[in-house]
């Protein structure tokens, strides 16, 4: 007797496979046109069903054949699974899957498996539910790699199903995740918890505690290259709201003391990856923003490296910029005032002042490693940088702790600020050297023009630091500073806007660059001509100042100091040796004499700037002294009368205006600048010096230009000699 249709032998599982892709609609609309399969309706075939689920996981390759053949069963039953049969059908289904799953291979396609499982979990009943769970978390021990946790994929729908199906559903799952979080993890099993977390949202506060202290102890274990991924989960768990401040405070405590003191390069690379993930996240949910700047700003302890690195990540965040800044400064001053306050007072013990010193080091190791690292893929902070740099060098005032700096091994906040940019520098420059980043290049370009811009911009007081900065990048990199020799140029153009010692220290500070490069020392010395002949006297006299120190750089011996670069560095370009000039010996004095000589017109200050001037050429070059009194001969004359009576001219140094009496000439002072120079000049170095003169123009002086130096000298001499034996002799109210 023939069976009838429903009690018809099933299928084997090849038919089947090929009868689910047969039965597979089109398209949605088609699904309730398709009928569902007669065998799967019968309870009697269901054991042969889950036998060809055994038998292809024994095959010789279980994991392709395993997965096709329960996806193709799954998509049968979801043509109709919320039939009864079929239900039991897919609860058998799924506890038989459960317990295969530990010898099967863990790979795509047991993942594939478990989403389609998921998608059907609506319909499996909820006992069957708190089966394939307890199988689940029965044993973790088994659980070691990401893979072999894909089973936990099931549990937050399953969790969600029997708390909204069952009153009391909650205890149980309580009980479930208590259970878990008892257990030894794994690293593997740590990373698949935080991927799936994010679902958990029945957790309370407690056992979320438990939970990150859990992730934040076993984090220690998990691989490197695994890190970014972790804490891209966590950031996402704590823009879901999941306890956002221990996580952050764990992530940073983590990188920065834990992770921290490993100093190897993929572990820098793995931070600047994680700072991307931070800087992305707080985009998305300026929330996680908030958390980061209250961490810092409640607890100092919480400074370390990662934390200024997450702050000047976070600031590239507009809304966050100012703020990240303000946090980090606040933190610095704070640390450097309560240091000082603890040094100076004389009742707080040692022990706690060694402990402030120790806070201060921390802070300001700190913000110096962040700089340092910051080409590890992490160059989106490089303007943060640059801009908390400045920021500090502005800060200079803020705190009256100078003497701070330089005891106890602490830097103090201008030269950790000059410490930052120049550290940001070296390390681009490196990178530059090795892999012609284009970000690289900038880096120098972004400093020079924050330098301009500043030095313009702020007070004097405030400028100085600044042109401290300028100064060691010009001292310690000549050869690179030399292609921004044209914003340098620039900045002399203000030459006579400036304050007047912020003006003469910015030509001082071009020294070094400007006795390499022939067209800098010409610009100059434009600029110091057109000032001269500015109204104000403060301009007149950084302006004098300013001869005054280019006549003395070229009186630098060639190999001293940071002049010595010219020979050893082998980093210049052809162009660049190109404009290196030769030493052309006192030319230059002879060259800017004539302005030297207009200065001898001007106010007293001006005079008094040159007199003193004179004095450190001869110092520097005692053979020069022949040439500076031939240049102070015929004004000295203009106040010495040769007669029976020594006649100084007191009378006309000085005049009455507006009912004031100014000096007009500081005698004094001119006196000074002779008698020092006729006790420094050496007669032979200065023959020496004139004959090394005419021997580079192709002559020999005359004999007339010889005595008429000589003469100079001796009329110098017997004035001074004159004037001596009058000062001792005579009464000096009869001085005129």
């Amino acid at each position: 007797m023939a069976t009838t249709e429903s009690e018809a032998p099933p299928l084997n599982d090849v038919d089947i496979v090929h009868l689910a892709q047969r039965k597979q609609p089109s398209n949605s609309h088609q699904q309730s046109n398709v009928s569902l399969p007669p065998f799967l309706l019968s309870p009697h075939c269901h054991k042969d069903l889950l036998s060809y689920l055994h038998s292809r996981a024994a095959s010789p390759s279980p994991s392709s054949a395993v997965c096709e053949y329960v996806i193709s069963l799954l998509s049968l039953i979801s043509l109709s699974p919320g039939t009864p049969t079929v239900c039991s059908l897919l609860s058998s289904l799924l506890s038989s899957y459960t317990q295969l799953f530990p010898s099967l291979p863990h790979d795509s396609n047991s993942l594939r498996s478990i989403k389609n499982f998921n998608t059907l979990l609506i319909h499996v009943p909820l006992e069957d539910l708190k089966l394939v769970i307890d199988l689940v978390a029965s044993d973790l021990s088994v659980v070691v790699s990401v893979d072999d946790a894909q089973l936990f994929d099931l549990l937050p729908q399953c969790f969600e199903l029997i708390r909204n199906a069952e009153e009391k559903g909650g205890d149980y799952v309580n009980s479930v995740v208590d259970k878990i979080l008892d257990s030894k993890w794994s690293k593997g099993f740590l990373l698949k918890m935080v991927s799936i977390a994010k679902e958990f949202s029945f957790l309370d506060k407690t056992r979320g505690n438990e939970f990150l202290e859990k992730v934040f102890v076993g984090i220690k274990t998990v691989d490197l290259m695994d890190l970014p991924s972790l804490v891209y989960q966590l950031l996402v768990l704590a823009s879901k709201g999941f306890n956002k401040r221990e996580i952050i405070e764990g992530i940073v405590y983590f990188f920065g003391s834990e992770l921290g003191s490993k100093m190897a390069s993929t572990v820098r690379q793995v931070e600047g990856t994680v700072l991307l993930h931070v800087n992305f996240a707080v985009k998305q949910d300026p929330s996680l923003g908030k958390e980061v700047m209250g961490l810092v700003k409640s607890d100092l302890r919480a400074f370390n490296h990662f934390a200024v690195a997450v702050l000047l990540s976070v600031s590239r965040v507009r809304r966050f910029s100012e703020s990240s800044m303000a946090i980090l400064k606040t933190a610095l001053l704070t640390a450097y005032r309560d240091y000082k306050f603890t040094k100076e007072c004389k009742w707080i013990p040692d022990d706690i002042k060694g402990e402030y010193l120790k806070s201060v080091k921390v802070v300001e190791k700190s913000v110096l490693r962040a700089v340092n690292e910051s080409n590890y893929g992490r160059e989106h902070m490089v303007p943060s940088i640059l801009q908390f740099g400045f920021i500090l060098l502005e800060s200079v005032g803020e705190v009256t702790c100078k003497e701070l700096g330089n005891s106890n091994g602490l830097l103090g906040i201008e030269e950790l600020g000059i410490q930052m940019l120049k550290t940001l520098f070296e390390v681009h420059d490196m990178a530059r050297n090795e892999n012609a980043s284009v970000i690289d290049l900038k880096v120098l370009t972004q400093i020079m023009e924050q330098i301009k811009f500043r030095i313009l911009s702020l007070k004097p007081e405030l400028s100085r630091p600044i042109l401290r900065l300028l100064c060691y990048l010009i001292q310690c990199y000549p050869y690179p500073m030399m292609e921004h020799i044209p914003r340098l140029k620039e900045l002399l153009d203000y030459f006579t806007f400036m304050d007047g010692k912020i003006a003469s220290y910015l030509v001082s500070t071009l020294l070094p660059l400007i006795r390499f490069s022939r067209d800098l020392r010409d610009y100059a010395i434009l600029v110091v001509r057109k000032a001269l002949f500015r109204r104000e006297e403060t301009v007149r006299v950084a302006a004098t100042n300013s001869i005054i120190e280019l006549i003395l750089a070229e009186k630098q011996p060639k190999g001293d100091g940071l002049f010595s670069l010219q020979d050893s560095s082998s980093q210049a370009s052809c162009s660049q040796q190109a404009d290196i000039p030769c030493s052309m010996g006192g030319d230059l004095f002879q060259e800017l004499s004539a302005l030297l000589q207009r200065c001898l017109y001007q106010q007293a200050k001006v005079k008094q700037v040159v007199y003193q001037g004179l004095v450190k050429l001869v110092l520097a070059d005692p053979a020069i002294g022949g040439l500076v009194f031939d240049f102070l001969l015929p004004h000295f004359l203009q106040f010495f009368k040769e007669g029976p009576d020594v006649q100084l001219g007191v009378s006309s140094c000085i005049k009455s205006e507006n009912g004031k009496v100014l000096i007009q000439e500081p005698l004094d002072c001119l006196l000074s600048c002779i008698s020092w120079i006729l006790l420094l000049q050496t007669h032979g170095k200065t023959d020496k010096l004139l004959d090394s003169i005419g021997a580079c123009f192709g002559f020999s002086l005359s004999q007339e230009n010889e005595d008429g130096r000589n003469m100079s000298t001796e009329v110098f001499s017997s004035a001074f000699l004159k004037i001596r034996k009058f000062l001792r002799n005579a009464n000096l109210e009869g001085l005129k």
